[in-house]
């Protein structure tokens, strides 16, 4: 059986750890290519590298892991980057750019790209990832399968304005009831979406299919960092999802599992430091020696 094909089109930055003075690669759709590739994908990133070291560091990164990065665009700026505090294990955002090369060079999608990302099972944008609504309709009319990442800044208009072009759909929905998550997945689904799913951070993930509603608990471990704990979530179910039913599993039975081992492998990723476990020596008040700032 080969090997699900999974790419991310969208955000590299460097999230920059000042009380360790070490930086971490991340940005959603980045580490979702990451993880697919440790988990045996056949995975890709599609974003935009800056000229400066950072950039460099970024692309080389996903490089080393066996990731293509062979459709990413390298433009002349800034690399995006976040400076960052941990208390307790979750993050705690001090600063970030709002102008790094992925806000100032948006993909637009050429004929050639689409053919490309045409050959992925799924393909991974988020939010963050600048590509509009017009772009993702551009997308699903060509006949990509989408999975969109609302973060959980979404809005009522984001949801009905976006879901009829994707598949798969997911917010992080920890600053809201349960109720009022299930409300948000039925829109989403209601909307035009295949499978949507609500993290709540410490509470039980929530999936809905528009037939029935699908409950997993956390793995309960002791949080190192829970930077890229969502996008490692999103990682494991395409993974798992895409691979499974081939012994003729029910569409439920596979959400179910999919649900089951992405909070496994979830459970396994914030135990590290950064979003991957991959991280780099740098002094916070030398940025400008990495960084087009």
């Amino acid at each position: 059986m080969r090997a699900s094909k999974i790419i991310g089109i969208g955000i590299a930055t460097m999230d920059i750890y000042c009380h360790q003075k070490r930086m971490y690669p991340g940005g959603n759709e980045y580490n979702i290519a990451y993880n697919a590739k440790l988990l045996g994908a056949d995975a890709a990133f599609m974003g935009v590298f800056a000229n400066d070291m950072a950039g460099r560091i970024l692309e080389q990164t996903l490089v080393d892991a066996g990731v293509d990065t062979s459709h990413s665009h390298h433009e002349s700026g800034s690399s995006g980057y976040a400076l960052v505090d941990l208390k307790d294990g979750d993050r705690v955002f001090l600063d970030w750019n709002k102008q790094g090369v992925t806000d100032l060079y948006p993909f637009v999608f050429t004929e050639e790209e689409i053919a490309y990302i045409k050959t992925f099972d799924v393909s991974c944008i988020s939010w963050g990832a600048r590509v509009n609504r017009d772009r993702l309709k551009k997308l699903a009319a060509a006949g990509v399968t989408v999975c969109y990442d609302f973060y959980d800044n979404f809005t009522d208009e984001d949801i009905m304005g976006i879901s009829p072009y994707i598949q798969y759909g997911f917010f992080s929905c920890s600053h809201i009831s349960e109720e009022e998550a299930k409300a948000v997945l039925k829109k989403c689904i209601e909307s035009g979406c295949k499978i949507a799913v609500a993290t709540r951070g410490h509470e039980a993930t929530v999936a809905y299919d528009g037939e029935n509603y699908y409950y997993q608990e956390i793995c309960r471990v002791r949080p190192k960092d829970t930077m890229g704990a969502g996008d490692s979530f999103i990682s494991a179910f395409l993974m798992n999802y895409l691979s499974a039913g081939a012994d003729g599993s029910s569409a439920g039975d596979k959400i179910t599992a999919s649900l089951k081992e992405a909070a496994k492998y979830a459970a396994a990723v914030i135990v590290k430091d950064g979003s991957l476990g991959v991280g780099y020596d740098v002094n916070p008040d030398r940025l400008s020696e990495i960084i087009n700032l």
